[in-house]
This record gives structure tokens, C-alpha cells and sequence, in this order.
């Protein structure tokens, strides 16, 4: 019993160790996918911007060359904001991923801990048990050299 006690303690710490270093992983992920998603919001003001900048000139009646490089500033923003979405995107199967390895790893975690506290609570209730018994055998034999040391019988051992 103490041997495995001992084994389930090691893969335990194991266990909590994959546990730790899961949600280690998950918390970086979640801070790249919170950068991606700034500069997802970066883009998107800067291509407004933009857009409210061109039709104010376009209105305005600026000169065509003009118009035509805030025309290019808007077709650069609207790259920019596709590739900040796409670099956002690909980050979401490793963070699925992550999510489930944590998932996972806090389910058996957390089966090995009820495992030890059920062992714990066996090896408790034995003890008891054991405790209990010690006393019964005590006072048995303190009745048994109470009767002896007086010359009675007890009735039970008569009857």
C-alpha cells in the first residue's frame, strides 16, 4: 500500500506539473491572441480614418492626385487590417488546443487527487478501526486482571 501511495504521489506531481505547464501555454496564447486582436482594432480605426479622410477631400473637391494617394492609403489599410485578421485567425487552433490540453489535464489532476483522498480516508477509517480495537483489547484485559487479581467469574464466562 505504501508503495503505491508513493507512485500515485509521483505521477501526482507529474500530473500537476503537465497541469501547470498547459495553462502556462494557454495564458501566453491568450496574451498573443489579445495583442493580435489590438492590432485587429489598430487597423480598423486607421482604416476608418482613412475612409472618413478621403470622402472629406473626395467632397471637398481635392485634386485627383491627391484623392488618388488617400485611394492608396486605404487599399494599404485594408491589407493591413486582412492580414492582422489572418494573423489573429491562425492563432485560434493552437489556442483551441490549449484550451482542450488544460481541459485534460485538469480532469486527470484532479481524478489522482480524489483517488488519494479516498485512499487517505481508507487509511484514516483503518486506523480508527485499528485505534478502536487496541481499546477493546485493553480493557478486556484490564476486566480479565480485575477478575483475576479478585477470584470472580463473570457471568458471561459462565453462562
Amino acid at each position: 500500500m505504501k508503495r503505491f501511495v508513493f507512485r500515485l504521489e509521483g505521477v501526482l506531481r507529474i500530473r500537476a506539473f503537465e497541469f501547470d505547464r498547459a495553462r502556462i501555454r494557454l495564458a501566453r496564447l491568450e496574451e498573443e491572441r489579445r495583442k493580435r486582436q489590438a492590432e485587429v482594432e489598430r487597423a480598423t480605426a486607421h482604416l476608418e480614418r482613412g475612409h472618413a479622410i478621403l470622402e472629406r477631400e473626395g467632397r471637398e473637391g481635392a485634386d485627383g492626385e491627391r484623392l488618388a494617394l488617400r485611394a492608396a492609403g486605404v487599399s494599404m489599410g485594408r491589407r493591413a487590417l486582412e492580414s492582422a485578421r489572418l494573423s489573429r485567425a491562425q492563432l485560434d487552433p493552437p489556442l483551441l488546443e490549449a484550451r482542450e490540453a488544460v481541459r485534460r489535464t485538469r480532469a486527470r489532476v484532479r481524478s489522482l487527487e480524489r483517488l488519494r483522498e479516498r485512499l487517505e480516508e481508507d487509511h484514516r477509517r483503518v486506523g480508527r478501526a485499528a485505534e478502536q480495537a487496541e481499546i477493546e483489547e485493553l480493557a478486556m484485559a484490564r476486566m480479565t486482571r480485575d477478575d483475576a487479581s479478585t477470584g470472580r467469574v463473570r457471568a458471561e464466562e459462565v453462562g
